[in-house]
């Protein structure tokens, strides 16, 4: 079994140039080992050659643009809404699978027992929804390298919401509560 290890967010600092990373700059980021602990070091594209000696793992990112709009993750009750209702949709196994072990790694649902019977030699993930307790079975589908983007785009699109500029004292904080994010349905 994996151990499961913190690792905190950007610095928003070249750490080899001692500069904050500028707005739509392209940056590495890498975890080094650190004697028992885990440090995150972020380079510019100018300021990266290759990973440190080192270096546990490493990944290519960008910088958001100061103009571009905040994404917000939809609620985790619209995303286990979302997990049950993708069962429904065709050629969404792949999508719903991802999906579940997103939200495992979010805490909201968690591994379940596996089921007693096997059926029509398909192997199920079986998740547990951390509030209720109700356990929901997906697929395992196979997924190849080639299809990854597409679907992790896929994703973020049905996930992810642009963040609504903060609301001011006279709008009613009802009203927008009420409005699912984009992608999910009620």
């Amino acid at each position: 079994m994996l151990g499961e290890y913190k690792v905190g967010r950007c610095t928003r600092q070249c750490y080899a140039l001692k500069r904050p990373l500028r707005g739509g700059e392209w940056y590495y980021s890498v975890v080094v080992e650190d004697g028992d602990d885990f440090k995150r070091r972020e380079y510019s594209a100018e300021g990266w050659s290759e990973p440190p000696e080192n270096a546990v793992g490493w990944w290519k990112s960008r910088m958001p643009a100061d103009d571009e709009k905040k994404l917000v993750l939809a609620p985790p009750a619209v995303l286990v809404d979302l997990l049950r209702q993708m069962d429904q949709v065709p050629n969404r196994e792949k999508s719903r699978f991802l999906l579940a072990l997103m939200l495992m790694r979010r805490r909201v649902v968690k591994a379940a027992a596996p089921a007693q019977e096997q059926r029509d030699e398909v192997e199920y993930l079986r998740v547990e929804v951390a509030t209720t307790g109700e356990v929901i079975e997906i697929p395992i589908p196979t997924i190849t390298r080639g299809e990854a983007d597409s679907l992790k785009d896929e994703l973020n699109e049905l996930l992810y919401c642009e963040a609504e500029e903060e609301l001011d004292e006279e709008s009613s904080s009802e009203e927008h509560e009420s409005q699912p994010p984009a992608g999910a349905s009620k």
